[in-house]
């Protein structure tokens, strides 16, 4: 079985990033859909001196499951709940879109290496902040034998 993971699609967050990345995300999990892979959404959680805050995922997102998580740290496979929801599926392959490649898609991505997933990163549907810096990110990703396509 196959899900796809949508990292910190949040609203103050894809103002950084290019117009188009959001079409290119929605493309992705329509074809997730109709080839019938779990869709899970991942929100970030941000730790406030005032307490915890999860902004609402972006407007304009292709919300078509009810699978939605928070997590506190950059990783999603630091989330048992996420991890729980992945094992009770049977799940062995995820593919990950979002933002940002050199943060918490990258974070994720060797979490989920790591843990014996077969993991793909789909490239077009990446927000990036930093390319430069990305180059080496995707070494090391590839290294842990995640996919980059």
């Amino acid at each position: 079985m196959k899900a796809l993971l949508v990292i910190d699609v949040q609203d103050s967050y894809m103002k950084r990033y290019e117009p188009d990345l959001l079409e290119q995300i929605n493309k992705c999990i329509k074809n997730a859909y109709n080839n019938q892979y779990n869709i899970i959404y991942v929100k970030n959680t941000k730790r406030l001196r005032s307490g915890s805050v999860t902004e609402k995922l972006a407007d304009g997102l292709d919300v078509i499951s009810d699978l939605v998580f928070c997590k506190e740290q950059a990783n999603a496979f630091t989330s048992e709940e996420i991890i729980m929801d992945l094992q009770s599926k049977n799940i062995s392959e995820v593919e990950i879109i979002g933002i940002d490649g050199n943060s918490c898609v990258a974070a994720s991505a060797k979490g989920a290496a790591k843990m014996g997933f077969h993991t793909t990163i789909n490239l077009d549907c990446v927000g990036v902040s930093n390319l430069q810096r990305f180059e080496t990110t995707k070494e090391q990703l590839l290294k842990l034998g995640v996919v980059l396509r």
